[in-house]
C-alpha cells in the first residue's frame, strides 16, 4: 500500500518523473491486469501531453475493464484534443449505456457537444456534472473554457474561481482565471494568477509564455525577457514565436545586435524546418532585410528580401521595395 501511496502523492504533488515510471513499470509487473495502475499510466501521458500513446492506453482499458467509468472524462479530453469526433460520440454513448447518472458520462457528453461547437448544450451537460458532484474540478474547469468561447469571460472567471476553491493545487484553474482577464485586458490580474499556474508547474512552457505577454503588455520588457529565454529552454525544440518576440524586446531596448542575433535565429530555424509557414519568421526576414539595406549590405538585404514569401499584403510590398533598390544599388 505504501507504493500506492507513493504513485498517489506524485500524481498530486509531483516529483522525480523517471523514478515514477519506474515504481510504475513495476508495479503493472505485479499486477498486470489492474486498470487502476492501467489508468495512472494513461493519465500520465495525458498530463504530459503524449495524446497518441494516452489514447493506445486508454482503449486497452475500456477492452479490460469495460464498465469502469473512473477516468473515462480524461479519455474524452484526448479525444477532444485529437480531434476524433466519432469515436468521442461512441464513447459518449458507450458510457450512458453503463450509467448515464455518473458525472463522468456527463462530462463526456459534454466534450462530444463542445466538439460539435455546440456549447449551450456542453454547459448544461457539465452543469449537471457538478450537480452529481459538486467537487468535481474538471468539470469547472472545462465549464470555464466554454464560457471562454461564449465570450461570457465573467462567467469563465467564477468556474475557473469555484475549481480554484476546491483544488487550489490544479494549475489549469489559476492558468484559466489568467487566461479570462487577459481577454478583459486586466494584464496585472492575468499576470498574478498565471504567476500562480507557474509555481504550480514551473517546467511547463506554456505558464511561462503567457506570463512574458502579460509583462510585454506592461512594459516590463527585462521580466518579459527573461520569461520567454525561460519558456524557450524549457521547449524541446525552438519555437519562432518566441524567437521573435525575444528578438522585438531586444530591440524596444535599443540592444540591436541581440535583436540581430535572434532574428537570425529564427530564420535559421525556418531553414531547418524547411516550412515558410510562420508569420514570424517572415516578419523576421524583412527585418533583416531593412537592417542590412541600412547599413549598405545590399547582397545580403536582397537575399532576406527574396525570402518575404507569407505576410501582410504590406510586408509583401515593403520587400518587394527592397528587392527593387538593392537590384538598382548592385548594378550601379
Amino acid at each position: 500500500m505504501l507504493r500506492f501511496f507513493k504513485l498517489a502523492i506524485f500524481k498530486e504533488f509531483g516529483g522525480d518523473f523517471d523514478k515514477y515510471i519506474e515504481e510504475l513499470g513495476d508495479m503493472m509487473n505485479l499486477f498486470p491486469k489492474f486498470s487502476f495502475l492501467r489508468a495512472q499510466y494513461a493519465l500520465i501521458n495525458y498530463k504530459y501531453m503524449d495524446y497518441a500513446n494516452a489514447e493506445i492506453v486508454f482503449d486497452e482499458l475500456v477492452s479490460m475493464d469495460p464498465y469502469r467509468l473512473d477516468d473515462l472524462d480524461t479519455y474524452s479530453n484526448v479525444l477532444y484534443v485529437l480531434q476524433k469526433p466519432y469515436k468521442l460520440a461512441y464513447l459518449a454513448q458507450y458510457a450512458a449505456n453503463v450509467d448515464v447518472y455518473r458525472p463522468e458520462t456527463c462530462c463526456i457528453i459534454a466534450n462530444y457537444f463542445s466538439s460539435k461547437q455546440q456549447h449551450e448544450k456542453s454547459i448544461l451537460y457539465f452543469r449537471r456534472a457538478l450537480m452529481l458532484d459538486k467537487s468535481y474540478t474538471h468539470a469547472w474547469i472545462l465549464m470555464g473554457h466554454e464560457f471562454i468561447e461564449m465570450k461570457n469571460s465573467h462567467a469563465a472567471i467564477e468556474c475557473y474561481r469555484r475549481a480554484a476553491d476546491v483544488n487550489p493545487r490544479d494549475f489549469q484553474a489559476w492558468y484559466g482565471l489568467g487566461q479570462a482577464y487577459e481577454v478583459l485586458d486586466k494584464h496585472s490580474f492575468a499576470l498574478y494568477y498565471f504567476q500562480k499556474a507557474c509555481s504550480l508547474k514551473p517546467l511547463d512552457k506554456r505558464m511561462w509564455f503567457a506570463s512574458a505577454s502579460c509583462y510585454e503588455k506592461l512594459d516590463k520588457t527585462m521580466q518579459a525577457i527573461k520569461c520567454f529565454q525561460r519558456a524557450s529552454q524549457l521547449s524541446s525544440e525552438q519555437d519562432s514565436a518566441v524567437l521573435y518576440r525575444l528578438a522585438k524586446l531586444h530591440e524596444k531596448n535599443n540592444d540591436i545586435s541581440v535583436c540581430k542575433h535572434y532574428m537570425i535565429k529564427c530564420v535559421e530555424l525556418d531553414e531547418l524546418k524547411k516550412s515558410h509557414v510562420a508569420d514570424e519568421i517572415g516578419k523576421a526576414k524583412l527585418w533583416l532585410a531593412k537592417h542590412e539595406f541600412k547599413h549598405r549590405n545590399y547582397q545580403e538585404a536582397y537575399t532576406y528580401a527574396n525570402g518575404v514569401n507569407n505576410g501582410t499584403s504590406q510586408e509583401i510590398e515593403e520587400a518587394r521595395a527592397i528587392l527593387a533598390e538593392c537590384r538598382k544599388r548592385v548594378e550601379l
